[in-house]
């Protein structure tokens, strides 16, 4: 009997370790620094993208980020769908991140498209060390070597970014998502899932 409820405690112990420290490392035990993935319940399906801290700016057109979920799962998507103009490009800017010094941090996501049948319709990823907080083009942004979802994958399938070095940064720094789309036809949806920036120390 004594065994059984040592095993139990045990039990115990374990699950709320791991339930615990989701939220604080990626397996195996890389502490996150900052993470999103649009929990379900903050969900305001189809409304514009207004997540506190984040920046949600159209550099062409008009077509802003919104929010939305499928199966229990909470994303964001740009699609240029119905503007009716000629480019719309949008951008997804996190609250400020702070990178230790000699965390040697890693930044990862995951995206998704459909509809993209112009491989000039594109999501790409940006970091910048100088963002103010409003001003977008002001800032200088710096692309980020990821493996995004694009032309060649379409159907919603998610495509995992890998790991992107983010070691030559600290202090701190935003990580931008832009979309690039056409309004005039059916071309240019994207979405963004599952950002985690953590230490790879």
């Amino acid at each position: 009997m004594k065994n059984i409820s040592k095993f139990c405690l045990a039990l115990f112990t374990f699950s709320m370790v791991v339930s615990c420290s989701d939220d604080t490392e990626i397996a195996p035990f890389k502490p996150l620094i900052f993470s999103e993935d649009f929990p379900e319940e903050e969900i305001n399906f189809n409304a514009t993208f207004d997540f506190e801290g984040w920046t949600n700016f159209a550099e062409a057109g008009t077509k802003l980020w919104i929010e939305r979920d499928f199966n229990n799962d909470g994303y964001i998507q740009f699609s240029s769908f119905g503007s009716g103009e000629a480019s719309n490009i949008g951008w997804a800017i996190t609250p400020a991140i702070t990178l230790p010094q000699d965390a040697n941090a890693v930044l990862s996501f995951t995206s998704a498209t459909n509809f993209v049948d112009n491989p000039a319709n594109k999501l790409e990823v940006f970091i910048s060390t100088d963002y103010n907080g409003t001003d977008v083009l002001a800032a200088t942004w710096t692309q980020l070597n990821a493996v995004v979802a694009d032309n060649t994958t379409n159907g919603y399938v998610y495509i995992p970014s890998g790991e992107i070095s983010l070691a030559d940064y600290s202090g701190t720094v935003h990580i931008a998502f832009k979309a690039t789309g056409n309004g005039t036809t059916l071309d240019g949806l994207f979405q963004v899932d599952k950002i985690k920036v953590y230490s790879n120390n």
